[in-house]
């Protein structure tokens, strides 16, 4: 009899990579499958999207430098009816450059050259709320009643305001990926709130004041150079 709770691995996991470097072919296919990823390899961003309409993958690895369509293109045209998690990994490292792909869509980017770590955390990161587990409610020392609306540190209560609150909640269900400053302007103030980054930096301060162990040198709610924030687990 089955359980009803499987415990999922990475060899039920399967990766389409859209990719059109030998070298990087090689290097991702022995990373991945030496952690017993399934992963699948196309050359062309428009073969890609076929594979993506008529097959089953668990992520999508996105390079943005393809033959016969930008990256950013496609991710615009796969978010028209997919919601898979994507990973760009790209040798494009301009801030703007980042901001487009995840205001687009992505829900991670890497810059080429990156670590084989990296990149493995990246890719749990990003497959972890589609396997059903616990919505992440804390990190550290840090714990969230979601019900309640109340928030503890080392198991002491911290008052946030209604903002910080709605701010730390945005991060958590993003846990792991990072988030542009539109992204989390939209979900937290609303879609007329977009380009005013300084709502953020202010709020973003006092949750790192009460959070953190080291406010100015945060583990956890971290800054992705401008782009936005990420909330490391």
């Amino acid at each position: 009899m089955k359980s009803t709770t499987p415990t999922l691995t990475p060899a039920q996991n399967r990766v389409l990579l859209l990719e059109d470097d030998a070298g990087m072919q090689s290097f991702l296919q022995a990373l991945l499958q030496s952690q017993g990823y399934q992963l699948q390899i196309c050359a062309e961003g428009l073969s890609g999207l076929e594979l993506l309409a008529h097959q089953q993958f668990d992520v999508l690895l996105l390079d943005l430098g393809l033959p016969d369509i930008d990256g950013i293109e496609l991710l615009r045209q796969l978010r028209q009816w997919s919601e898979i998690p994507v990973i760009v990994i790209s040798a494009r490292g301009k801030e703007q450059d980042k901001v487009t792909a995840l205001d687009c869509g992505a829900n991670d980017y890497v810059t080429k050259p990156f670590s084989a770590g990296e990149l493995l955390a990246r890719l749990r990161a990003a497959l972890r709320p589609r396997h059903g587990h616990t919505p992440v409610l804390g990190f550290g020392t840090v714990r969230i009643d979601p019900v309640q609306r109340l928030v503890h540190k080392d198991d002491v209560a911290v008052h946030l305001t209604k903002t910080e609150y709605e701010m730390l909640l945005c991060l958590l269900r993003h846990a792991g990926s990072a988030l542009t400053h539109n992204q989390i302007l939209t979900q937290v103030w609303g879609a007329t709130y977009q380009d005013r980054p300084e709502y953020i930096r202010v709020h973003m301060a006092g949750l790192r004041q009460k959070l953190e162990d080291n406010p100015a040198a945060p583990q956890h709610l971290k800054t992705e150079a401008g782009v936005g924030y990420r909330l490391c687990l």
